[in-house]
């Protein structure tokens, strides 16, 4: 019990002793009306010394960031745009060189046929002359053996004629020595 009249008398000294004076929680009239006024003041400083510039430096960091942004996407698609013309040139590139490797193995192709068709018709000239040229021989040989043959025909004719009339040995010598003639 004791205690519990300590304790009232505790919160009673307390509850005098706020009354006499005004605290920091306590709201009065005047202390809100400064307060307000304080603020107002301090607010219109602010916006006069420091919230505009904050605002414009603000305004200004985003619209920077946002032209970066754009240029950024604006520098893709022109990577992207330049990547595919370089893909296209380098497709391009290689159609060409694939063209012309084709051209050049057509162009060899022709060449080496053309070649080999001049090298048959020289083949065949040569063959052809070579042919002329035993067949002029034969013709010649066959000129030469006629004359020599009429030549020893006669020289036997005149052997024939010197030995004797005698028409059966004449054929027989004349026969034996076309025989000779035909083997030789």
């Amino acid at each position: 019990m004791q205690e519990e009249t300590n304790i009232q008398a505790v919160v009673a000294v307390d509850s005098a002793s706020h009354e006499s004076s005004p605290g920091v929680v306590d709201v009065s009239a005047p202390m809100m009306l400064l307060t307000w006024l304080t603020f107002l003041v301090l607010a219109f400083i602010l916006s006069r010394i420091a919230w505009k510039p904050i605002l414009k430096a603000l305004d200004i960091r985003e619209k920077t960031i946002k032209r970066a942004l754009e240029n950024a996407e604006k520098a893709r698609l022109e990577t992207a745009a330049a990547e595919e013309r370089n893909r296209q040139s380098l497709q391009a590139a290689l159609d060409e060189a694939r063209r012309i490797v084709e051209e050049a193995r057509r162009a060899a192709q022709d060449h080496a046929r053309l070649i080999q068709e001049r090298a048959e018709q020289q083949a065949q000239t040569l063959v052809d002359e070579a042919r002329r040229e035993i067949h002029a021989s034969v013709e010649s040989a066959r000129l030469v053996l006629r004359r020599e043959t009429a030549g020893l025909a006669l020289d036997l004719a005149a052997k024939v004629t010197e030995r004797n009339m005698d028409t059966d040995r004449n054929r027989e010598l004349v026969q034996s020595l076309v025989g000779e003639l035909d083997r030789a």
